[in-house]
């Protein structure tokens, strides 16, 4: 097996100039510590990880500084290839000791020197073993990270750290972020002994492992207030995150110095004391980042699943992996049913959404695919709106959202609409033809009655002509219905008593009820109030409604009940209820919901405008009309608002 050093021999003779890069990789792995300098310039280049721990100096400290830092009386002139000699050699706050080193040229114009560290080492060097209780100490340390309350942690590590180092106390100081000052944060006991407080300028100062005697000059308040309380021995280390020191680990105590206290072991209690703070730090930070990250998934799903538009969530394979709510309600299928589906079994109905979604999977959105329509469960299709919406990871799509916005509603509404429109028109033009009408019936009317008065009595064409004038009659009622439904209303509002204006119309109507054999009933409560309204227009609507309640009683005969009563469901303001109720067959269940709509009627001779009219009166009032019929009987409501109501 090859050396290293002939290795990167031959890696020199291959080249033109050397392969550095190379060279300190191969350097990294010799087993010997080992350092490389520049014969010519009298320079050092590198040193192998071994060599470091040996003078803790770190190659940014030594690259191409002169070989004196390290070898302070190594003369290179006067060395020769392979030869071995003790040399002394410099540590990073230590005592120079000497070790046996072996030179090897590795150029043919000797430029380059391999300085081995032969394993023999010398009597000065302390033999220092780490013996059991420290690494059972230090392993403690570092299950500290453990501890969920850094306070806790950090006063644990300051009693581990006590013992680990011999001292006789052991305290932290951390920064102020809103006050230039440090403070302590954690002691192994609280005697008392340091200042609470130190100023920043201490930080400043020690930003290097540092160990003081009580012989040295006082450098910093901390140091003063180690001397004033007779303490002999002071060693601090400066907690160092980010490029800058925002605390300080401090050890101390009394007598000489414990032989475990030195740079190295301080610089590592420092460090792991350090890594209490980061792990903290990230853990506090991933606790935050998971809340925030469950908050806003639970915003998400909550807002995913009550929608109002349906979405339905593919792979880029178009395979369904979720849906919400509202398509279930829409398509008629459960979230479970629909999982793993390829879309098309489910979305059923366009040939529109395929080319939106091979869009989606190059991130671009479709807000609309257009004209498109669906079919639910049971095979109904119903029109709907569709957006395709890629999610991005970046610029890569990782799922599709379809939205579906189910327009059957607007789609209805716009047909009623347009039917409104259409009938708007319609009656336009039908009061206009009626109007113009009026005046030929009219004629044709007295032309009837004339011809009627110069025929003889017997004549036979007397049941003609009075079938014919019939006729004019209804007509004429017909257009009056007309323009009373298509002109505007007029209407003068005042207020009146309920009994006397339902008495006037019932007394009005006795002698038709008489023979028809229909008997009236007419019952006020005490409570009822005076009403607000145009006394001509809702003297109408009741005539109307006693007049059709008359009309389904005239084959059999009964009662007509008229009452009023007082009621607050109007708004919530005062309002007057008022129900005529009959005997007769019923309203057919169908008809009862469009009884108000024009040309809706039960009569053979009817119009289908009375009650149209009717409702347009009372709505006009700010009142509310309903019925409420079944075979044996018909309740129509009538809600006035009370005086005062307004």
């Amino acid at each position: 097996m090859r050396s290293i050093t002939e290795r990167i021999t031959d890696s020199l003779k291959a080249k033109k100039e050397p392969g550095f890069n190379e060279i300190f990789t191969l350097l990294n792995f010799e087993e010997l510590p080992t350092a490389l300098v520049d014969n010519t310039s009298r320079s050092l280049l590198f040193i192998n990880s071994r060599l470091m721990k040996i003078v803790s100096y770190t190659n940014q400290d030594l690259a191409h500084k002169p070989i004196q830092i390290l070898f302070p009386d190594l003369d290179l002139s006067t060395v020769s290839t392979g030869e071995i000699r003790k040399v002394k050699v410099n540590r990073r706050e230590k005592t120079a000791v000497e070790y046996k080193l072996r030179f090897e040229f590795i150029d043919q114009a000797a430029q380059w020197i391999v300085i081995n560290f032969l394993p023999e080492k010398p009597p000065e060097v302390e033999n220092k073993q780490i013996i059991p209780d420290l690494l059972i100490k230090l392993r403690q340390f570092s299950q500290l990270s453990d501890e969920s309350s850094l306070p806790m942690a950090l006063q644990q590590s300051t009693l581990l750290a006590k013992t680990i180092l011999g001292c006789d106390y052991v305290c932290l100081y951390q920064a102020e972020s809103d006050y230039p000052r440090l403070r302590m944060i954690a002691a192994s006991c609280k005697d008392g002994r340091f200042a609470e407080t130190l100023p920043s300028t201490d930080l400043m100062r020690l930003d290097k492992p540092y160990i003081w005697l009580k012989e040295n000059r006082v450098l910093t308040e901390i140091h003063r207030s180690a001397r004033e309380n007779q303490v002999d021995y002071l060693a601090s280390a400066p907690l160092i995150q980010g490029g800058g020191a925002f605390g300080l680990f401090v050890a101390a105590g009394r007598g000489e110095p414990p032989a475990k206290l030195g740079i190295d072991l301080l610089e590592l209690l420092a460090a792991m004391t350090l890594s209490l703070f980061q792990q903290n730090l990230l853990a506090e930070n991933l606790t935050r980042k998971i809340e925030q990250t469950q908050d806003f998934a639970d915003l998400r799903n909550t807002a995913f699943e009550n929608m109002n538009e349906g979405a339905v969530i593919l792979d880029n394979d178009f395979v369904i992996t979720e849906i919400n709510q509202a398509v279930e309600w829409m398509l008629g299928y459960s979230a479970q049913e629909v999982r793993g589906q390829i879309f098309d079994n489910i979305l059923i109905g366009t040939d529109r959404l395929l080319p939106a979604l091979i869009e989606a999977q190059e991130g671009k959105t479709t807000n609309d695919i257009g004209k498109a329509s669906l079919h639910r469960r049971n095979g109904q299709a119903f029109p709907v709106k569709i957006k395709v919406i890629p999610v991005l990871s970046g610029e890569v799509t990782r799922s599709i959202m379809v939205l579906l916005t189910d327009i059957s509603e607007h789609e209805q509404s716009k047909a009623v609409t347009q039917q409104l429109e259409h009938r708007a028109i319609l009656g336009d033009y039908t009061a206009a033809f009626a109007h113009d009408v009026r005046n030929p019936i009219n004629n044709i009317s007295t032309g009837l009655q004339l011809l009627a008065a110069v025929l003889p009595e017997n004549d036979p064409n007397i049941d003609v002509i009075n079938r014919m004038q019939g006729d004019c009659t209804r007509l004429n009622h017909l257009m009056e219905a007309f323009l009373a439904f298509s002109r505007p209303l007029e209407l003068k509002f005042e207020s009146f008593g309920v009994e006397q204006f339902l008495k006037r119309i019932l007394d009005r109507w006795q002698p038709r009820m008489a023979r028809v054999n229909v008997k009236s009933t007419l019952f006020i409560d005490p409570k009822v109030v005076n009403i607000t309204g145009d006394p001509r227009s809702l003297e109408n609507v009741f005539t109307n409604l006693i007049s059709n309640a008359v009309e389904a009683m005239t084959d059999s005969g009964d009662t007509l009940a008229v009452k009023a009563v007082m009621s607050t469901e109007l708004d919530g303001r005062p309002a007057v209820e008022i129900s005529i109720s009959d005997n007769g067959p019923g309203i057919p269940q169908d008809i009862q919901e469009h009884i108000f709509e024009p040309f809706v009627t039960t009569r053979k001779a009817g119009t289908g405008l009375g009650l149209a009219i009717t409702k347009q009166i009372v709505t006009a009032h700010k009142g509310s009309i309903r019925v409420n019929s079944f075979p044996g009987g018909t309740v129509f409501t009538v809600k006035i608002p009370a005086e005062g109501g307004e």
